[in-house]
């Protein structure tokens, strides 16, 4: 029975010393049409495993109820690996990181009052039943039960959030008392005191960095000098976001760095061989110098295989290097991924909020303002609504904190749009007498590395008007749940500036094929192909804004595209298929 060990600083798989280079896909950035595709490429690049985060987040979207199936097969996932030759590195928080909305939480966790990513017991509650399922998914790839399975992480740069070590013990005793037969590792930062923070006895630590490799694992051997070397991420490149640039890093040093590595470690992960894409409602949010700051659609994040599968100049760096210290062939069999240049979609018609559907929102009333968990909704948009008298001095409206984007409008005409952490128009001039007040909120992404991990959204706090000297607290809510799961079928209404609407398009395809579309003269929204949710749109300085369209969301003959836009203006717009 084979099994994985660790022993005198190396790592045995079936009592023989193995030297592990693995690379990073996320199932759930990629569709299942194109697992294989992407794990016979990691494979040809010389890696003999593969990693991958699980997403609590997308597995129970509401709790108590799981879904594993289709693109979130994590099953399926690893059986594909390991019947094509590869070991298997799995990672499943609960808190990731990753770019991810939330760093892989689910949103309802902010509707109870707890310390997340501690043992507070009603955390340890919550998380107990998700990690239940992963584990019995697990057992099933073990080395012993005949699959690749070899090191399963518990939680994820704990060092650089926390130092509760209850939390980390008690996950560690979960594993171990689940008969899980794999083993156990911790990733941290490359400094003494994210090892310190995050790292426990009897686990194995592994250090995440970006290119100096001797430094890093020098960190390391210090701080573990009985174990192997070990890399959970080395970074291939840097996220995006919005309207930020495109930085590619250099690939000598890129290369430089992996074969320092692999020169220095039993375990390299490279982090990530394919970033694939965040579709749907799913990116994640970081504080930086410029403030609250939202990743993109795109998870490119310039690796060896990019955001549509096809492998450049890096890979071919990389794979030199990997088939050399490994003592391999390089071996390119796998076709590369070529884009469709279709006609440009077809505009319809626009659809106005007079035209959508009356089940497109769901509605509550409420006293005060409630955050869109405490409503029941995870993600989109909510309009909060109520009335007020003003007296004959007019008044200001005080908005109360923003998550993450308010735009106000005053008896139904646009007043002005509130950013979050930015300067922005907080206070709002309304003029005497009766006067409805209807604020529209963007979720752009929960934060998703941050000590500030509670990022309810919508408006927060309390909404008050100042008027004739008196500040009062506003009552009396109805907020209208956006969440885009019913879309409007037909074009209606008259559109206004400055005010949401739907466009809706056709495009033709004589057979499916993966496409980009590229849109400009919009605000910021999502798009669907027929009902599927591509993502994010933005048209922002700095940013390009493209879309990947999966040939599987594509079909033959007429196909319906959807966007949405939170400010429609009148100026012309732009959606084409770009081949890049």
């Amino acid at each position: 029975m084979k099994t994985i060990a660790i022993e005198n600083g190396r790592i045995l798989v079936g009592g023989r010393p193995v030297k592990i280079v693995s690379g990073s896909i996320h199932y759930f950035r990629v569709p299942r049409e194109y697992w294989a595709d992407r794990l016979l490429k990691l494979k040809e690049m010389g890696c003999n495993c593969v990693e991958t985060y699980v997403c609590w987040n997308a597995h129970e979207k509401t709790e108590g109820t799981f879904d594993f199936s289709g693109g979130l097969d994590l099953d399926a996932f690893l059986e594909l690996a390991e019947s094509m030759g590869l070991y298997s590195i799995v990672r499943p928080g609960p808190y990731i990181c990753s770019e991810w909305d939330f760093g892989g939480l689910p949103w309802w966790l902010l509707r109870y009052d707890m310390e997340l990513r501690s043992s507070d017991p009603v955390y340890t509650e919550k998380i107990t039943p998700y990690l239940t399922r992963v584990i019995d998914i697990l057992k099933r790839h073990t080395l012993s039960a005949g699959g690749g399975l070899l090191f399963v992480q518990v939680e994820n740069e704990y060092g650089s959030y926390g130092n509760d070590k209850a939390y980390l013990n008690g996950l560690r005793d979960l594993y171990a008392g689940s008969g899980l037969d794999a083993a156990l590792i911790t990733s941290d930062g490359d400094s003494e005191y994210q090892l310190t923070n995050g790292t426990l006895d009897g686990v194995t630590a592994s250090v995440n960095y970006r290119w100096d490799s001797a430094s890093a694992l020098a960190v390391l051997k210090k701080f573990r000098p009985e174990q192997p070397g070990a890399v959970m991420e080395l970074w291939n490149g840097r996220a995006m976001h919005w309207g930020g640039p495109f930085v590619r890093r250099d690939i000598a040093e890129v290369a430089s760095s992996v074969a320092g590595a692999i020169e220095r470690a039993d375990l390299v992960n490279l982090y990530m061989f394919h970033g694939g894409t965040t579709f749907g409602f799913m990116n994640g949010a970081v504080y930086t110098d410029a403030g609250f700051t939202c990743q993109m659609t795109s998870y490119d994040v310039d690796a060896p295989l990019d955001e549509y599968g096809r492998r450049t100049e890096k890979y071919y760096a990389e794979q030199e290097v990997i088939c050399k210290a490994l003592g391999i062939s390089a071996s390119n069999t796998a076709r590369d991924t070529e884009l469709a240049a279709y006609e440009p979609p077809v505009c319809r018609g626009i659809a106005a909020p007079a035209a959508w559907p009356a089940d497109m929102a769901s509605v509550s009333h409420t006293v005060g303002l409630k955050s869109m968990e405490q409503l029941g909704q995870g993600y989109g948009y909510i309009v909060y609504s109520t009335e007020f008298y003003v007296s004959e001095k007019g008044g200001t409206l005080l908005l109360p904190a923003v998550h993450d984007v308010a735009h106000v409008y005053i008896n139904g005409t646009y007043a002005g749009t509130a950013y979050r952490d930015r300067e922005a128009v907080c206070d709002i001039p309304v003029p005497s007498g009766r006067v409805r007040t209807d604020i529209w909120v963007e979720n752009l992404g929960r934060l998703n590395f941050s000590n500030r991990l509670s990022d309810r959204k919508g408006l927060i706090g309390s909404l008050r008007l100042h008027s004739d000297r008196d500040i009062t607290v506003l009552t009396g809510f109805e907020c209208r749940s956006f969440d885009m799961t019913v879309l409007p079928e037909r074009a209606g209404g008259v559109p206004e500036e400055n005010k949401p609407a739907f466009y809706l398009y056709e495009f033709v395809a004589d057979k499916p094929a993966d496409a980009v579309l590229e849109f400009s003269g919009f605000t910021r929204g999502v798009a669907f192909v027929n009902g599927f949710n591509l993502g994010r749109h933005w048209t922002t300085e700095g940013s390009v804004n493209r879309l990947f369209v999966p040939a599987p969301r594509i079909h033959a003959g007429v196909n319906r595209l959807v966007v949405f836009d939170v400010l429609h203006k009148t100026s012309e717009k732009s959606v084409r298929f770009v081949t890049v």
